[in-house]
């Protein structure tokens, strides 16, 4: 910090009050400050390291750079690798974005219905909503009746049509064994149920 630091009071002028400055200017910009003192200290051990670690990095550098040179394909190899770590890393970003936003939309979707269903048990009284309750319970319980119909005529199909491949020689085309080993088809176990 050897520069004249006056520049960042007066730029700081008119945003900090006055006290704050004074602060700044005495234990901050100050060239006996703590701070001040800690900057050279490091700068100067900086300077002292560089110096000891020159003699032993710059052959190592110079002969990493006279390989990189002498075959391209590393350095191709090396941008190639970064330019995907960094593909990928943007692919990782917006899928954490996507899924962010995503579980936000459902949080507020499902905040408001459960809003809404406490605002119409408040406006219609428990009454009425376990009445509600009770309708939207047994239209459940019915469409289940059906969806169990359905499933149960569609495997009954499904069985009769297995017992009567099963009977027209199965698999191997002709009648009892088939060309498979086997009398049964592919999709049945031969246990009855």
């Amino acid at each position: 910090m050897g520069v004249d630091e006056t520049w960042v009071i007066n730029a700081l002028q008119g945003i900090l009050p006055e006290q704050t400055l004074q602060l700044l200017h005495d234990h901050v910009l100050h060239p006996s400050s703590t701070l001040r003192t800690i900057y050279a200290h490091t700068l100067f051990g900086m300077q002292r390291l560089a110096e000891f670690l020159q003699p032993v990095v710059q052959p190592l550098a110079e002969r990493a750079v006279n390989a990189l040179q002498d075959s391209p394909d590393f350095v191709f190899l090396g941008i190639l690798l970064a330019v995907l770590f960094v593909a990928f890393q943007i692919m990782l970003w917006v899928q954490r974005t996507i899924s962010f936003f995503t579980r936000l939309a459902f949080r507020a979707v499902l905040y408001i219905l459960v809003g809404l269903v406490v605002m119409a048990a408040w406006q219609r009284g428990p009454e009425a909503v376990a009445n509600d309750v009770v309708v939207v319970l047994r239209k459940l319980v019915g469409y289940a009746a059906i969806v169990k119909e359905i499933w149960l005529s569609e495997y009954q199909k499904y069985e009769s049509q297995t017992r009567a491949g099963a009977g027209a020689g199965g698999f191997g085309g002709g009648g009892g064994r088939g060309s498979m080993g086997s009398g049964r088809n592919a999709g049945s176990s031969g246990r009855r149920w």
